[in-house]
């Protein structure tokens, strides 16, 4: 449980507030690089409760201004992407992408007004599939978080991107909280629920399937640039051995957590709108050089329980979008007959639809926290000696040591009872505590 003090603390984060100024110092993705063509219409993102606007100028580069005119504020998302700068449709200012004003066409011929002019412009970075971000000081920039992910092709990667309708923290928690695979996902971690082996669709992996509706054990280690933390569960007919899920958090919001069978890595990164929403980016990719089969990718978005529409060319469709209003559409009907468990539709939907009906910022000073939520408290601490450090000028976790992001995966497997959790992970960098 946080004092109310606390909770404020690591869940605002629009403008002075301590979190923004935290998260400002790490590298933000803030859209996927597929929705920004060349020439294309600018991109209104939020990010921080700042109003950005990113797009692909003519030689293919990517930039991040703030989404206002320095001449008088006209939104830059509406601007004409043309000739590598953005020209601003009020008076025709041209901004590019490093924040030089190139033409200032309503000034007087001769005029170097806009030598002294400059907008805001943000060190952008492309990988991944990802644009990255730095908002914070010039002085602090940090290394290019550069998991191993950023460095494959196009076609080994697979991006999910959505928003949740509720506050960054609440949606991050559930990504280091192994114990709801239980029963949230039940129709996916354990489909012979009920006797019926052919309900929802099958895991994916031979280790899922050792899941079972015993509660997990959870271990927490701290490590220079988050935490990892491992469910360590028993393996049925097997009680020498133990079935290990193992996760790598890294500061800010990263969660690297165990894929299924078939050379597959995830990797979750939960970034703050404003106090009240959250952009999610979900990066499946392989790990085996081969490449996605595209007939696939729109079963993975099916399984998902996102739009295929939306997903595919950045826009929302005309659609019916769950919410508290209709009760996230849960079909009632389903969990009676036995067909869904929870009566929503796809695992990330059922992860967004608990998350937001706890409320636009959860109140965490009326929770009561068992042995399950080891890795969550682990994070809380995490966030508030991060805030602290930074008060101070120390550097904050994951700001001051170089970190291993290459080899930051989740891992799994079924070993002996006497070994370590913490084998299955690719690296056992940091220090540990």
């Amino acid at each position: 449980m946080l004092t109310e003090e606390e909770n404020l603390a690591v869940t605002q984060v629009e403008g002075d507030a301590v979190m923004a100024c935290l998260m400002e110092r790490y590298w933000l993705p803030v859209t996927r690089g597929q929705e920004l063509e060349v020439d294309g219409a600018p991109q209104r993102v939020r990010i921080l409760g700042r109003n950005l606007v990113a797009f692909r100028n003519t030689r293919g580069e990517v930039g991040v201004l703030d989404e206002y005119c320095p001449h008088r504020g006209a939104s830059l998302a509406l601007a004409r992407n043309e000739n590598c700068a953005l020209q601003c449709l009020y008076h025709g200012w041209r901004i590019a992408a490093d924040g030089e004003i190139v033409e200032t066409p309503s000034e007087p011929e001769g005029s170097t007004f806009r030598d002294r002019i400059r907008a805001n412009a943000y060190p952008v970075w492309e990988a991944g599939g990802l644009v990255w971000a730095y908002l914070g000081p010039k002085e602090y920039e940090p290394e290019k978080p550069a998991f191993d992910f950023t460095e494959l092709p196009d076609d080994q990667v697979m991006i999910i991107k959505g928003v949740e309708y509720c506050n960054w923290l609440q949606c991050l928690e559930g990504a280091v909280d192994s114990a709801h695979l239980n029963w949230l996902h039940t129709n996916i971690t354990r489909p012979d629920w009920l006797t019926h082996a052919s309900d929802g669709p099958g895991s994916g992996g031979e280790l899922l399937a050792n899941l079972t509706p015993q509660a997990p054990r959870l271990e927490a280690q701290t490590t220079s640039y988050g935490f990892r933390y491992g469910a360590i569960r028993p393996v049925p007919g097997d009680q020498g051995s133990k079935y290990i899920r193992a996760t790598e958090f890294v500061m800010p919001f990263h969660s690297n957590f165990p894929g299924a069978a078939g050379h597959w890595a995830h990797h979750q990164a939960f970034v703050p709108i404003d106090d009240h929403n959250c952009m999610f980016f979900y990066i499946q990719y392989k790990t085996d050089g081969v490449a996605i089969p595209e007939e696939d990718r729109p079963k993975m978005l099916e399984f998902a329980g996102v739009d295929t529409d939306s997903q595919q060319h950045g826009r929302e469709t005309d659609r019916v979008l769950p919410s508290a209003e209709n009760v996230w559409l849960q079909d009632r009907e389903a969990m009676k007959n036995g067909m869904s468990f929870s009566g929503l539709r796809g695992i990330n939907n059922e992860d967004f639809v608990v998350q937001e009906s706890m409320g636009p910022i959860y109140d965490r000073t009326r929770e009561h926290l068992g042995m399950s939520d080891v890795a969550v408290i682990r994070l809380r601490r995490l966030l508030l000696e991060s805030l602290r450090a930074l008060a101070v000028g120390e550097a904050p976790a994951g700001l001051g040591e170089p970190v291993p992001y290459p080899v930051l995966r989740g891992g799994e497997g079924i070993i002996p009872l006497s070994e370590d959790w913490w084998s299955v992970l690719a690296s056992e960098a940091g220090s540990a505590s």
